[in-house]
């Protein structure tokens, strides 16, 4: 079993983690959009003061929004380098 790093368990428990949110929006005449952004929190209440925040900023004239969130969670930072090949080469 892989262990964490120091700063991982210290900064998992004490400070501000990224949070990926998506989430559908419908306003003004049934349109809809997907949106998928990552925000900064230390738990829920505060993620999702940081996407009032973002709503406000992108829809500053819309009347009325409603909001669906169908992803909220924290990201992780462990990675399985194993499943990603890093000895090829890239070709565009």
């Amino acid at each position: 079993m892989e262990l964490p790093y120091e700063s991982e368990t210290e900064n998992s428990t004490t400070s501000e983690k990224e949070w990926i949110v998506e989430y559908e929006v419908e306003y003004e005449d049934s349109i809809k959009l997907q949106h998928l952004t990552v925000l900064c929190g230390k738990n829920v209440q505060e993620v999702q003061a940081a996407l009032f925040i973002e709503l406000r900023n992108l829809y500053p004239k819309a009347v009325r929004i409603d909001v669906t969130i169908t992803r909220l969670e924290p990201i992780t930072t462990q990675t399985d380098m194993r499943k990603f090949d890093l000895n090829s080469a890239y070709t565009a």
